[in-house]
């Protein structure tokens, strides 16, 4: 995540721009709607997303709106979880590492994971990027 901050403003700006357009591309609204109401609501939600991917904007409803859905969504395909160890064995100390608890989820469910955690990367370089806009701004004296 270091490399975001420094990365170039405009190269940073492009990536989110393209991020987003992709997420946008394969966003399965049609799917994952509840009714015709709500899919006409995120269509225009993504729509004003592929403008500007959201930078013109000083809040994150958007974000906000795509992840109610697609938590929504996500929590209706869960199986139910398991315990993971994510570490190693040390030979002096034991087991070293810590324990997670995962998600055990359909394949409709991991697709849908993917694409929580595809907004998340989007909704966090979105925010260093304003951050920067911003920054440059203050130095230029606007």
């Amino acid at each position: 995540m270091q490399t975001y901050y420094q990365m170039p403003l405009d190269e940073l700006c492009s990536l989110l721009i393209g991020m987003t357009r992709g997420f946008i591309d394969h966003f399965p609204a049609n799917e994952i709607a509840a009714d015709a109401l709500e899919r006409g609501s995120l269509r225009r939600t993504l729509e004003a997303m592929r403008a500007c991917a959201g930078l013109s904007r000083r809040d994150d409803t958007d974000v906000d709106l795509l992840s109610a859905v697609l938590d929504r969504e996500r929590e209706r395909e869960l199986l139910g979880t398991f315990v993971v160890f994510d570490g190693r064995d040390d030979p002096d100390l034991g087991a070293v590492g810590e324990v997670r608890e995962v998600l055990d989820l359909t394949d409709r469910g991991r697709a849908i994971d993917a694409c929580i955690r595809s907004l998340r990367r989007i909704a966090h370089i979105r925010a260093i990027c304003r951050a920067r806009i911003d920054a440059e701004k203050l130095l230029l004296g606007r």
